[in-house]
């Protein structure tokens, strides 16, 4: 089984103005309404893939309700607590024209209702139940009221299960789950080049700060770098790279998310093809960067024929 967790899920309305009037009445030419939040948006690319997860965390008020029965009648499994008080998020991306250049999108993100003890532990006896051979994946920031050593907490409730925990986080959140030994975490370079005090474009240094993560206890690293490409460091120290593949960004909102799924899917289906150790993370990391792509490249979150287009160009 898949599960993929979210603190702070969101409906991400997306509109796109033509000629914006700051203080005046902009009339819209489009409003897209998506339902999502960082793993979320995973469960929607393996679902796209064809791989079935269950999506955990924390939803609250009428939104929250809206959210849960719209995800439930696109076919997601779902099993978030419920909060008792609050609403979850509404974030808005304001898409405008950019010259001659990609469309600009501005996003405005508001803050997540707080997540109280009592539904933390709803959360930790879902991590109870789960078996061997699972995957949890983990992504996204916490409310203020949970601290960053929530991810850690939640990892260190799972040692002595065989859980692969994905973990896609920032800051202290990311590095105080090092020592539980995470199957992957996905740091962009704007945050690996915060955690190793670099430039984001310093690539030596990254593949460096790679790999001190992986001397903290992750076993696979892997970096997404926009229109730069992407590498991964797997758990035998093996480094993958490749260049980011072709085609015109239109869309920035769930690519890293679709990155991570991709990995997921591409290493669950290599293990079950019998992939050697070689081909399998060959195989995991092609797929990540095809979901990656194909989401940057769509509206809406990667499709699977617009994946498998992608991959037949790595390929």
């Amino acid at each position: 089984m898949v599960f993929t967790i979210t603190f702070n899920p969101a409906v991400d309305v997306v509109i796109s103005v033509e000629n914006l009037e700051m203080g005046g009445i902009n009339r819209t030419t489009s409003q897209e309404i998506y339902y999502g939040g960082k793993g979320v948006n995973v469960s929607y690319v393996l679902r796209n893939l064809g791989r079935t997860s269950t999506a955990w965390g924390f939803l609250a008020g009428h939104i929250g309700s809206a959210m849960e029965e719209a995800l439930k009648a696109d076919g997601l499994p779902c099993q978030f607590v419920k909060l008792a008080e609050g609403e979850t998020r509404v974030n808005t991306k304001l898409r405008t024209p950019n010259g001659d250049g990609p469309i600009m999108e501005t996003a405005f993100n508001a803050p997540g209702p707080a997540v109280d003890d009592a539904a933390q532990e709803q959360l930790f006896a879902q991590l109870d139940g789960t078996q061997d051979g699972d995957v949890i994946i983990v992504s996204g920031g916490v409310p203020r009221n949970v601290g960053t050593d929530m991810y850690a907490r939640m990892l260190q409730r799972l040692e002595g299960k065989d859980v692969r925990v994905v973990v896609d986080a920032t800051g202290d959140l990311l590095l105080n789950a090092m020592p539980y030994h995470p199957f992957l975490v996905k740091p962009n370079d704007e945050e690996l080049a915060e955690i190793a005090g670099c430039a984001e474009d310093d690539y030596e240094r990254l593949l460096e700060a790679a790999r001190d993560l992986r001397a903290r206890g992750a076993i696979n690293v892997l970096v997404s770098r926009g229109g730069k490409g992407a590498f991964l460091i797997d758990e035998f120290d093996q480094l993958h790279e490749m260049d980011a593949l072709k085609g015109t960004l239109v869309n920035s909102v769930g690519a890293g998310d679709s990155t991570v799924a991709g990995f997921v899917h591409g290493y669950l289906e290599g293990v079950e093809q019998g992939l050697d150790s070689g081909e399998l993370y060959e195989h995991a990391f092609h797929m990540a960067m095809a979901c990656g792509a194909g989401t940057a490249f769509s509206q809406g979150l990667a499709t699977k024929e617009v994946i498998e287009g992608l991959l037949a160009q790595i390929q």
